[in-house]
């Protein structure tokens, strides 16, 4: 979590994980409510961890940071996507609690075995790609338009 290159990475690694974390809960609260997965939400963590990773660098974007929100979405999507089943597993069996399966060993163990089945439908490979996308960009587009506001500030200062 140190400077590379002059490139401070330790803040936006942590608004990346936050990010992340936020997105995964809301994921899994939005499909709890309405008892469907709505895909969009990847694109909105996409999104997110893209933003967190800009607003924790200040505006100073290099590539590293694009990696950093696009590895964050998806950790993001994949606690959105363990924290669903874990809810409706939770459902299922009635005697047991979101909170004790959360950290549940086999729960845990029985999501990676079947990790591939969460992920095997086209619709979750388009929104899993629109999320890189959305937290790829995001960051350069922000750093450009942070740029492009700075100079127009100095273009018009007073000169003496």
């Amino acid at each position: 979590m140190e400077e590379k290159q002059g490139v401070k990475i330790g803040m936006p690694i942590i608004g990346g994980l936050i990010a992340a974390i936020l997105g995964g809960i809301v994921w899994a609260a939005i499909a709890a409510m309405t008892e469907y997965e709505v895909g969009l939400i990847a694109i909105l963590i996409g999104a997110l961890t893209g933003y967190a990773v800009v607003l924790f660098s200040n505006k100073q974007i290099a590539t590293v940071h694009k990696i950093i929100a696009v590895l964050f979405a998806l950790v993001g999507i994949l606690l959105g996507k363990y924290l669903t089943v874990v809810y409706f597993t939770s459902e299922l069996f009635g005697d047991v609690s979101v909170m004790e399966l959360v950290f549940d060993s086999e729960m845990i163990s029985a999501f990676a075995e079947t990790f591939q089945d969460y992920f095997s439908q086209p619709i979750d490979l388009l929104f899993i790609v629109l999320a890189i996308v959305s937290a790829w960009q995001i960051p350069g587009r922000m750093a450009r338009t942070s740029l492009a506001s700075d100079a127009s500030s100095s273009d018009h200062a007073p000169r003496a």
